[in-house]
């Protein structure tokens, strides 16, 4: 199916607007790696769904970066005639600007797909690394500070559940990259505990990569119900 691509600058970073040929106002927006594993975005286009990304990267999903966001929102709902709310994509770094932007702005949030997404970043970014360092910044942390910092997904998840938004996890179970057990996993074992209903699919053998699944139908239906 014929798809237009818009590309232009917003508040000094590229925004990218996929548009279907026939849109129907709905939309998908991955927080990071626009064209990464985005086998269930290409089959949601031909079901009328526009993709749209924001690049503001090395940000990690910071309060800044938050903000940024939503002037984007704005933006591109009203520039390109899109519904209020979007299904935000969050691939690997790219969960901490999915969980954050729906944690402040639920109203703009109708699903939310994280995919072996980051919700600790005391796991993740590696100590002594550059995207450490440019966490660091973003966030006005240190070494010493990030151990008792409680920003992390992973410390707001009685916030973000208590907005009811519907959630689908997928993961790799075997993940070296961003380690399942603090990340993924907690959240899951979360919702067992809590009896909070969310669609979760690991691939127990699976690592960081490859993200999505061979079989993407079970992502487009639930974005699609």
């Amino acid at each position: 199916m014929a798809e237009t691509v818009k590309t232009f600058e917003f508040n000094g970073y590229t925004g990218t607007v996929i548009i279907p040929e026939n849109p129907n106002g709905k939309w998908v927006w991955k927080t990071e790696f626009l064209y990464a594993f985005d086998q269930a975005e290409r089959a949601l286009v031909d079901e009328g769904y526009t993709r749209v990304n924001y690049a503001i990267c090395d940000k990690y999903g910071s309060y800044n970066a938050v903000r940024l966001m939503h002037k984007f929102y704005d933006y591109v709902v009203k520039e390109f005639n899109l519904d209020k709310k979007c299904s935000l994509f969050g691939f690997s770094r790219g969960g901490l600007y999915a969980f954050n932007f729906a944690l402040f702005y639920p109203e703009c949030v109708e699903k939310v797909y994280l995919d072996a997404p980051v919700l600790d970043m005391k796991t993740w970014p590696y100590a002594g690394s550059v995207e450490q360092g440019q966490m660091f910044e973003e966030y006005g942390l240190n070494a010493d500070t990030l151990r008792t910092f409680k920003g992390n997904p992973i410390d707001n998840l009685d916030e973000f559940f208590s907005l009811d938004l519907p959630l689908i996890l997928v993961a790799g179970g075997s993940d070296e990259v961003v380690p399942f057990e603090k990340n993924s996993g907690k959240l899951i074992e979360y919702c067992k505990t809590k009896g909070i209903e969310i669609t979760s699919i690991v691939k127990p053998e699976c690592l960081h990569h490859p993200h999505s699944l061979d079989d993407v139908t079970p992502i487009v239906e639930f974005i699609k119900k």
